[in-house]
């Protein structure tokens, strides 16, 4: 696997999934994201070097990211007032799809190849 794809599958993709937030979001709990980034680079550092159980790691988290964020999509797009929160709907529907994605590319068997190599 080419440098560049192990870059964006250990460290960019997984660290950008669970992180795409509305802006106002991210503004209020700066701290949190700012340790949440720090984790998932830490694995994506771990998978790079090769340690299988940060592979299942950061699958668990991907997977974590994609319930939570359905969970939360179903309650939090529209408010009961019937206004659609279009800021979130859009972040939470991207985030969906890349955690979903990276589940699923993390688990191939060209990634587990790459951590025996």
């Amino acid at each position: 696997m080419k440098i560049n794809n192990r870059i964006l599958l250990f460290f960019v993709l997984p660290t950008l999934a669970p992180l795409i937030l509305p802006p106002q979001i991210v503004l209020g709990n700066l701290g949190a994201v700012l340790f949440a980034a720090l984790l998932l680079l830490a694995s994506g550092y771990f998978l790079y070097r090769g340690q299988a159980l940060a592979l299942t790691f950061t699958i668990f988290l991907q997977g974590l990211s994609f319930v939570v964020r359905l969970m939360l999509f179903f309650s939090t797009s529209v408010s009961p007032q019937g206004v659609v929160d279009w800021a979130f709907t859009i972040t939470s529907l991207l985030s969906l799809a890349l955690s979903f994605y990276l589940v699923f590319r993390l688990d191939q068997v060209d990634i587990r190849a790459e951590l025996k190599a």
